[in-house]
């Protein structure tokens, strides 16, 4: 892994983090003691959800561009939300796992359409285990 790769993820950490409560450090033994789990299956799905909340604060414009710079077939129109594209894309890529390889390997080079949106799925990618 690359110094550049290893900071995006420890960004996505600390938000996941900052989403939990305010524990001291020596309480903290693993992310599953944040999220109040100590079943590995949950702890995933807890930072999975966790990743989900934070992609659904992001702009309709950041998920347009999400969709145009990783082509995705994805219809939407004015008066679709936020995450209501977001839904989509997620519908779209539960669907097409040879896309969500495609917006992984362009994701992981670092040359995505917003960086915090493509930090989030690169977590969320890594938890799912896709």
């Amino acid at each position: 892994m690359k110094t550049h790769t290893f900071a995006k993820e420890l960004i996505s950490l600390g938000e996941a983090l900052l989403l939990g409560p305010n524990l001291d450090t020596s309480e903290l033994r693993s992310i599953g003691s944040v999220l109040g789990s100590n079943n590995k299956g949950n702890e995933e799905m807890a930072i999975g959800i966790t990743t989900l909340a934070e992609l659904s604060k992001h702009s309709k414009n950041e998920w347009v561009q999400f969709i145009e710079f990783h082509q995705l077939p994805i219809k939407y129109s004015e008066r679709d939300s936020s995450r209501n594209i977001m839904g989509k894309i997620m519908s779209y890529l539960a669907s097409d796992e040879e896309a969500v390889q495609r917006v992984r390997r362009r994701v992981v080079h670092g040359s995505g359409s917003s960086s915090r949106l493509d930090n989030a799925f690169n977590l969320l990618l890594k938890v799912s285990g896709t």
